[in-house]
C-alpha cells in the first residue's frame, strides 16, 4: 500500500514538473459594467456629468460644448445628447461652438478578444455548494420530517442565490469598449475620465467609428489639438 502511495505521488510530481508554462496568476475580484441597454449608455453620461461637477467646471457664466470625436458612433452620439440634457438639468448652459466654451471631448475605442480558452471559474465551488441541501437533510435525522424539509429548503434557497449571483457576475462577452471624456486647456489636462465596459461582439457596430476627430482645447479659440493615434489590437 505504501509503495502505491509513493508511486502516485511520484507520478503527480512528474506531471507537475512536466508543465513548461507558468500557472496563470489569480486576479483580485473587480467589477466592470456590461452594456446591453440604452439605460446603460445614459449611466455613462451621468458619470461624465458628475465628474464635471466634482471638478467645479459647471459654471453658470461659462457654457460647455460637447465635442463628439467619433461622430458616426451611435454610442458617442447618444452619450453626448444625454450629457447635454443632464448639464441643462443641473443649471449649466450648452454652447453650439467651442469658441469661448469649456469643451468636453468624447471618444470611444473597442477591442475584440478571441474565444475563451477555458470555462469561467467557481464551477467546482458551485457544485460543492449544490450538495449542501442533501447533506443537511441527511444529517437532520432523527428530526421531524417537516423540520428536515424546512432546513433543506432554506439551505437550497441560499445555495441557489449564491449560484445565481455567480452566474450573473460571470462575464460572457468577448468584446470591450473603452470610452473617454477629456477637458483640455492649452497643454494641460483639466479632466480625464476613462473606463472599459463589456459589450457583445454583435454590438461592436454601435461603438465603432470610421471618422476620428482630434480633441479641442478649452482655451477659447476652438482650435483642434494635435491627435495621437492609439490602436487596440483586435
Amino acid at each position: 500500500m505504501r509503495g502505491h502511495t509513493v508511486f502516485w505521488l511520484a507520478a503527480l510530481a512528474g506531471s507537475l514538473a512536466g508543465c513548461n508554462q507558468p500557472a496563470v496568476s489569480l486576479k483580485p475580484p473587480v467589477f466592470q459594467s456590461s452594456e446591453n441597454t440604452v439605460h446603460d449608455w445614459h449611466d455613462v453620461a451621468i458619470a461624465v456629468s458628475h465628474e464635471i461637477q466634482a471638478r467645479g467646471l459647471l459654471a453658470p457664466d461659462r457654457p460647455l460644448f460637447i465635442r463628439e470625436q467619433a461622430p458616426d458612433s451611435a454610442f458617442i452620439h447618444y452619450v453626448a445628447d444625454a450629457l447635454e440634457s443632464d448639464i441643462l438639468t443641473q443649471g449649466g448652459t450648452i454652447a453650439r461652438s467651442p469658441a469661448g466654451a469649456t469643451v468636453v471631448n468624447l471618444d470611444v475605442d473597442f477591442v475584440r478578444w478571441g474565444p475563451r480558452d477555458k470555462p469561467p471559474g467557481l464551477l467546482g465551488t458551485a457544485a460543492g455548494l449544490a450538495t449542501l441541501p442533501g447533506i443537511l437533510t441527511g444529517a437532520s435525522y432523527p428530526m421531524s420530517t417537516w423540520a428536515a424539509a424546512d432546513a433543506a429548503a432554506f439551505t437550497a434557497i441560499g445555495v441557489g442565490g449564491l449560484v445565481d449571483l455567480a452566474i450573473a457576475t460571470t462575464p460572457t462577452m468577448n468584446a470591450e469598449a473603452i470610452w473617454k471624456a477629456t477637458i483640455l486647456a492649452g497643454d494641460r489636462v483639466i479632466m480625464k475620465v476613462q473606463k472599459p465596459i463589456y459589450i457583445r461582439a454583435d454590438d461592436i457596430p454601435l461603438y465603432a467609428k470610421t471618422t476620428s476627430l482630434g480633441p479641442v482645447g478649452s482655451d477659447g479659440s476652438g482650435a483642434v489639438l494635435h491627435t495621437r493615434t492609439v490602436r487596440y489590437a483586435e
